[in-house]
């Protein structure tokens, strides 16, 4: 039996507060399929970090010799190319059939893992050529956003002279910065569900997908930075808090073991190699655990999105949710 998660009124849009609540309720619903396939999606995302450690000794090596060779270089480079979007694509892959599964649980049409990834992963070239273009798409905007401020500057300190303290500049210069933040994070809002559109739907290219997500959240673009705002609040500072606590406490090591380690001590080259792998376990598990509940938010954004727009039921399943 499906109840009414959203707004009084079902002609308006979900609030901010029921987007997130959602969310973390789909995310709760389905724990662990949905941490296994985040964990899965965290481990792609570090293979590139694997392939770079024995292309650094390669090029160590041809240093070290003097066996600089144009073909070598090339080769590594195409290889670190071909591994890099590969895995980029199946950490897409893996983190949007989160989202399709949590979909799924909206609309009272459940699917297994095994058959949303059946559906989702020929798909994997769309989510790296969409991802290229978002790259590039947000290039641009990046580098008119800075031109704009490197002119904005110049006219502060041709106006405002050169002192060494301004207040005059310097509030202006955080209106400016939380002005050129704005910016960004409302062009992030109108690409958020780029990623469900291509989990969900059929037959979409990348610059198919751009426009439907450009579309969808017309006139929902600043709900949605809103979204993206009190979501960050959440995970933000924890994950500020634990990646602060690893990080002292491998520099502490590090900085005490380091004398051992230039003299060729073995226990002390031992000690940083775990302490390393060890930093590596908790970044793929930080990860793992923040990565579903941002997918299962995406799911709803995309639901209540096409409810409004398209015509869906806004009914969210009662069974263990």
């Amino acid at each position: 039996m499906a109840r009414n998660f959203g707004s009084p009124n079902p002609t308006q849009p979900l609030s901010v507060g029921n987007v997130v609540s959602a969310g973390v309720r789909l995310y709760r619903s389905r724990l662990k399929p949905y941490f296994l396939l985040a964990l899965v999606a965290s481990l792609w995302s570090f293979l590139p970090i694997l392939f770079f450690i024995p292309a650094a000794i390669v090029v160590v090596w041809n240093i070290r010799f003097n066996a600089n060779s144009p073909l070598v270089w090339l080769i590594l480079v195409v290889i670190g190319i071909i591994i890099t979007l590969y895995a980029l694509g199946k950490y897409l892959v893996n983190s949007a059939i989160i989202s399709r599964l949590a979909f799924g649980e909206l609309v009272d049409q459940l699917e297994t893992v095994q058959a949303a990834r059946a559906q989702v992963s020929p798909r994997l070239w769309t989510f790296v050529l969409t991802s290229l273009l978002l790259f590039v798409i947000f290039f641009i905007i990046f580098f008119n956003l800075f031109l704009f401020w490197g002119i904005f500057s110049a006219f502060i300190l041709a106006s405002q002279g050169v002192e060494t303290v301004n207040p005059v500049r310097l509030i202006i210069s955080i209106l400016m910065l939380l002005l050129l933040s704005t910016v960004v994070l409302w062009f992030m809002a109108k690409f958020f569900i780029a990623d469900v559109l291509i989990a969900i739907e059929d037959n979409l290219d990348p610059v198919t997908t751009v426009s439907r997500s450009w579309e969808l959240s017309q006139n929902n673009t600043w709900r949605i930075v809103l979204i993206i705002f009190v979501a960050g609040l959440i995970t933000i500072p924890i994950q500020l808090i634990i990646q602060l606590l690893v990080q002292n406490t491998s520099q502490a090591i590090y900085a005490r073991t380091l004398p051992d380690v230039v003299n060729g001590s073995i226990s002390a080259i031992s000690t940083v190699v775990i302490v390393y792998l060890m930093t590596l376990v908790i970044a793929l598990l930080v990860s793992a655990v923040f990565i579903p509940f941002w997918q299962s938010i995406k799911a709803v954004i995309y639901y209540d999105l096409r409810s409004r727009r398209e015509g869906l039921g806004l009914k969210l399943r009662d069974n263990e949710i």
